[in-house]
């Protein structure tokens, strides 16, 4: 191991771990805001709402996946996972949804419900807090360091 960080305080060891931690959380929490963000602008721009039915519901203690089936303008009925539809929804139930008709791998979500954009929305917020606390860090370090 390189002689420099051996003669590192233990202090500065943790707040450049704390620093690289922070700083790779924050990325990885604008990289999901990006992508939530624009799923959320397509469907805002291009997204079609209908009327589906809930044909499966998947509980796994507090998450849960909605399967819905709904018929698109193309006319064949199509099943896809409903990103922000309540989990008390039970098979059967019919939700307003809507969708991307150019692009259904993100899914769909509830059409009074934003899901998408709200995930975005907390990601960004998410990122700020994270890279505040790598500034905190690093202006520990920089104050912290030998003369």
């Amino acid at each position: 191991m390189d002689e420099s960080w051996e003669q590192l305080h233990p202090r500065q060891r943790k707040l450049i771990g704390a620093l690289i931690i922070l700083t790779a959380s924050s990325a990885f929490m604008c990289c999901a805001a990006f992508y939530n963000g624009t799923t959320a602008i397509g469907l805002a721009n291009r997204g079609l709402t209908t009327d589906a039915t809930v044909v499966d519901v998947d509980r796994h203690g507090r998450a849960s996946k909605v399967t819905v089936e709904f018929t698109p303008r193309s006319g064949e009925p199509l099943s896809a996972e409903c990103t922000s539809c309540s989990p008390e929804l039970d098979e059967g139930d019919r939700v307003r949804i809507r969708y991307n008709p150019d692009d259904l791998a993100p899914g769909v979500e509830d059409a009074e419900n934003h899901g998408a954009q709200r995930v975005a929305v907390f990601n960004l917020v998410a990122a700020t807090v994270l890279l505040s606390g790598a500034g905190f860090a690093g202006w520990r370090l920089h104050r912290d360091r030998p003369v």
